[in-house]
């Protein structure tokens, strides 16, 4: 029994989208390591490096290579398809990268506590206040 061809890309993008996004994953966790043990001479943690970006631009890539082959199952127009996948994916991955950075700026300002949001002072406020009105 043969697989059809959009099953077939839907299965290589799906792959090559997950072994990209470890290896973006694996690259940031390594930025963070060496920032970490080299606080007094990195003043920032290194994420846009050009091989950390390759990664993410790939990872985006077949991001929007999947969605547009799984939109093309239903018969839109592989043209309509990728355009709804470009229009939805690419936006995405530029505010989570923009995200990515202000995190990343957060964790060399405040330590990891500074992207915990239960150690947020906001937190304290409302436990303190639920604790005075009973």
């Amino acid at each position: 029994m043969a697989i059809p061809a959009i099953s077939t890309a839907i299965l290589f993008t799906t792959f090559f989208a997950i072994a990209t996004g470890f290896i973006f994953k694996d690259m940031l966790e390594y930025q963070v390591h060496y920032w970490h043990e080299n606080r007094q001479t990195e003043p920032r943690i290194r994420y846009d490096q050009p091989q950390v970006k390759v990664a993410y631009l790939l990872l985006t890539f077949f991001l929007t290579l999947f969605m547009g082959e799984c939109l093309s199952v239903f018969r839109i127009g592989l043209l309509f398809a990728g355009g709804i996948s470009v229009a939805m994916v690419l936006p995405t991955a530029f505010l989570v990268w923009v995200q990515l950075g202000s995190m990343l700026e957060l964790l060399v300002k405040g330590g990891s506590q500074a992207i915990d949001i239960d150690s947020y002072e906001f937190g304290q406020a409302l436990r303190t206040e639920a604790s005075t009105q009973e």
